[in-house]
């Protein structure tokens, strides 16, 4: 017997992180032993019942977790029509795996690809508090670049507050700063320096937990381990 959540079970199996699954699943997408279900946090036998995703049996996958250096200009999607590139023309056809978070399109550096649905809700969800941390480059007053560790209001509500750390002086009242998120908020740096009249002139992110972008070329991705990541 081999008892799980069937959430959980969807998400070791690469469809989508748990929080997603139960959406599929309330949808009334997800199937066991042919019958349709709809109800969430429902048990099943991974190695006897029968599990079904739009009609097509689900099989648990192998792990796999791709440490990814965004370059600038790619989406951070496997599908865009609109999209000169997306992270899905860097991978192999075959491997059936996803971006965790997003970079915007201007943006580059270390990006997760995986099937571990359960990894990716525990990097991605603001209540498990993982470090995220930005290389920037900006432009503009040193104080109020130190503002940036202050809470703002983004979507209603109030930002955790942000680590920031100067780390060069650079010619043109320019800075290489270091800004490091417990959450992301949709295109939170940009937006935040918009607010206090700072220009932008490079976001790269250099580290997802524990791990590190280090040198790894721009297009280039390895494999690692959840344990690389989070402890």
């Amino acid at each position: 017997m081999a008892k799980e959540r069937l959430n959980k079970f969807l998400a070791s199996a690469g469809i989508a992180s748990r929080r997603k699954a139960d959406e599929l699943i309330a949808a009334g997408l997800v199937s066991i032993n042919g019958k349709v279900v709809h109800e969430l946090g429902i048990t099943i036998d991974s190695e006897m019942d029968i599990i079904k995703f739009r009609g097509k049996i689900v099989k648990p996958e192998s792990e796999v977790i791709y440490a990814f250096n965004k370059p600038v200009g790619v989406t951070s999607t496997l599908s865009d029509k609109h999209a000169e590139k997306t992270i899905a023309d860097f991978f192999p056809k075959d491997i059936r795996v996803y971006p965790v978070g997003r970079l915007d399109k201007d943006s580059c550096g270390l990006i997760l690809v995986t099937n571990n649905g359960e990894l990716a809700n525990k990097l991605t969800h603001p209540r498990y508090e993982h470090e995220k941390e930005y290389e920037v480059i900006l432009k503009g007053d040193e104080k109020k670049i130190e503002q940036f560790a202050r809470p703002v209001k983004l979507d209603g509500s109030l930002t955790q507050p942000i680590k920031v750390k100067i780390i060069e002086k650079l010619t043109g009242n320019r800075y290489v700063v270091s800004l490091t998120l417990k959450e992301g908020r949709k295109r939170q740096i940009r937006r935040i320096a918009e607010m206090l009249h700072l220009q932008i002139q490079e976001l790269k992110r250099i580290r997802i937990g524990k791990l590190r972008l280090r040198d790894l070329a721009p297009g280039q991705y390895i494999t690692v381990n959840a344990r690389d990541i989070i402890t």
